[in-house]
């Protein structure tokens, strides 16, 4: 996103230079790829409590900033779907995580 936002930047010109040198899949990638445009995907995380997680996200940006710095990125999980549950479970396990010693169990 930076190198599209300035695209004579030296030093993110000498980077993507030197990158591309030493992998050939760096190269084709960066080629294929207009990293500036791409807003919304999929990524699928793996939890050490839970599992996988198959969240989908939205990166926002304010149209009145004149050069965003500040972006919201929204993950979701499709209700009623594994991750869903996943991420309830997990929830309610951070919830244990943090109650006092003291604290009785309900």
């Amino acid at each position: 996103m930076e190198a599209a936002k300035y695209p004579e930047d030296p030093r993110l010109i000498e980077l993507v230079g030197e990158l591309s040198m030493r992998d050939k899949q760096f190269s084709r990638w960066w080629g294929e790829h207009h990293v500036a445009a791409r807003t919304v995907g999929t990524k699928t995380l793996h939890h050490p409590v839970v599992g996988e997680l198959v969240l989908e996200w939205d990166t926002l940006t304010a149209n009145t900033d004149p050069d965003p710095h500040q972006h919201l990125t929204v993950w979701t999980a499709a209700p009623g779907s594994p991750t869903h549950e996943r991420l309830r479970i997990l929830a309610s396990w951070a919830a244990d995580q943090h109650l006092p010693a003291s604290a009785p169990l309900t």
